[in-house]
């Protein structure tokens, strides 16, 4: 398995949406590290794999496009991500990745990892998907 996606269901009131983006029963590995960063509208974040790392993505605040491809077989696949209509991917290694923001503001992308960056082993390789 390259991706696993999953289908969030938020619980909405008059004080907005709550989404339960990742439970400890659901993953088979320890995470790490936790990440937050902004895209500006038409920002691609990504064009990369992983030997290693496995990761989970979790798009708020807008709408986004997030690409996947097998680096083996370079099958690949799109999800479309909304505040309207969440999801969390989960991306395992030799995976290339990319999401881009398809909305006319900044949005956000929060990324959970089963290791600890270390810029000098990133793990990290260029593969331009998007």
């Amino acid at each position: 398995m390259v991706t696993h996606l999953k289908k969030l269901r938020p619980h909405i009131d008059q004080r907005g949406w709550f989404v339960e983006v990742l439970k400890r029963n659901q993953i088979n590995n320890d995470i790490q590290q936790i990440s937050v960063a902004s895209l500006k509208t038409g920002a691609i974040r990504g064009n990369h794999y992983h030997l290693k790392r496995v990761e989970w993505f979790f798009v708020f605040g807008g709408e986004a496009q997030f690409y996947v491809e097998n680096i083996k077989t370079r099958k690949g696949h799109s999800f479309k991500f909304s505040s309207e209509d969440p999801k969390v991917v989960v991306v395992f290694p030799n995976t290339a990745h990319a999401v881009k923001n398809l909305s006319k503001k900044t949005i956000y992308l929060l990324e959970i990892q089963n290791d600890i960056y270390n810029p000098k082993n990133p793990d990290k390789y260029p593969y331009l998907i998007l």
